[in-house]
């Protein structure tokens, strides 16, 4: 097969891991000067850890983040772990993970094309073209199938007639200079100010964390200038001082939108994939490792069935669909998590177990929000 992969982030650069590997023809166009910076939370999850070593890339060079915080509106707060098979988390910069992830596809055997744009798709009878631009060269092509990998803010997927988002969660990060060395933890703080939304802290390395809010659309609107309420955060929270020390010099600040819930994921022989698919957790937003996640869904679904590009569609589809009963459960339990988080994290705080739930289930990507609400009562 030859195929088109749009996209050099996680989902765009993973597909074209697996296809290279298993013999596909692929040329991965990135808009971008290559390496680039993302805005992003730069959270690689214990489970984006694994997939990431599953395709040969360890991030074992990386500060390792061993446990999980979650503290509450009434400054409660709680400490757990991971899952045993995936003990570690770490914080990398997307110009950094994204790189490597390039550099694996392109030793798979991929052909890598950066500052390459994509200006128009369309579906045949017999796969899909593309209308590609590069060093202001504008050639027409067809391919086997195209894989669409473009983020958050692309348009192809709307031009297609892939649809809206269900949802759409608004963030802003910086990364701070602490004045004290880090603990090695994934920090969400829930803060009375910022509900349903939250704060985080993720060290990178001992004194250098990539911090940030997430809230709704709502919030956003009603709060434009998210940067003052970030920096409101880093001076008033006692979580925030206590973890970044005095005086803390906050650099790089940048906002950026994370969708969720996109019901139509293909069209004829193009697919979404990562945040094109809108397949970020609604709750706490984590979209690294559901990428990665649902871009080796998608090719094992066109290697599996070649050509046969209906079976291709329906494989993926019952693959990933999960996300949209997930995404409109997680987005109600947003809504409510403010009026909860103080008895769960109250009882946490004495129970391991819920605690270690809360971190490994709560803190990611939930396979099935009901069934984590159901975990929570069992170890309640």
């Amino acid at each position: 097969m030859e195929i088109l992969v749009i996209g050099a982030g996680p989902a765009g650069a993973v597909a074209t891991c697996d296809l290279a590997a298993a013999g596909a023809r692929v040329d991965l166009v990135e808009r971008s000067s290559w390496p680039r910076a993302k805005t992003c939370g730069d959270g690689i999850s214990p489970e984006g850890v694994r997939i990431a070593r599953d395709l040969g890339i360890a991030l074992d060079d990386r500060m390792q983040l061993p446990t999980g915080v979650m503290s509450t509106p009434a400054h409660r707060w709680f400490r757990g772990g991971w899952k045993a098979e995936t003990p570690w988390g770490a914080i990398v910069e997307r110009r950094d993970f994204d790189d490597r992830l390039v550099q694996r596809a392109v030793a798979n055997g991929a052909t890598f094309r950066p500052s390459t744009t994509v200006s128009a798709l369309a579906n045949d009878t017999a796969g899909a073209s593309a209308t590609l631009t590069e060093n202001g060269r504008t050639e027409r092509k067809h391919y086997d199938a195209i894989v669409l990998g473009e983020g958050a803010t692309g348009k192809l997927g709307t031009a297609i007639g892939l649809g809206a988002f269900g949802t759409r969660l608004v963030a802003i990060r910086g990364y701070v200079r602490a004045t004290r060395d880090l603990d090695p933890d994934f920090a969400l703080h829930f803060d009375r100010a910022l509900l349903p939304g939250y704060a985080w802290i993720f060290p990178l390395e001992k004194r250098l964390a990539n911090v940030g809010i997430l809230v709704d659309d709502r919030f956003s609107r009603r709060n434009r200038d998210l940067r003052s309420v970030l920096a409101t955060w880093l001076a008033e929270s006692p979580f925030a001082r206590e973890a970044l020390g005095p005086e803390p010099v906050v650099e790089r600040t940048s906002g950026g939108i994370v969708p969720t819930g996109r019901m139509r994921r293909a069209v004829g022989a193009i697919f979404a994939a990562g945040d094109a698919a809108g397949v970020a957790d609604p709750f706490s937003a984590e979209g690294i490792a559901p990428a990665m996640d649902s871009a080796r869904s998608l090719a094992a679904a066109l290697v599996a069935h070649g050509g046969d590009l209906r079976r291709a569609r329906g494989d993926y589809a019952a693959r990933v669909d999960v996300w949209n009963a997930n995404a409109r459960a997680a987005y109600r339990m947003r809504m409510v998590f403010g009026s909860v988080v103080e008895p769960i994290a109250a009882r946490a705080s004495v129970r391991p177990a819920l605690a270690q739930l809360m971190s490994s289930e709560g803190f990611f990507r939930k396979s099935s929000v009901i069934g984590f609400c159901a975990a929570i009562a069992a170890k309640w």
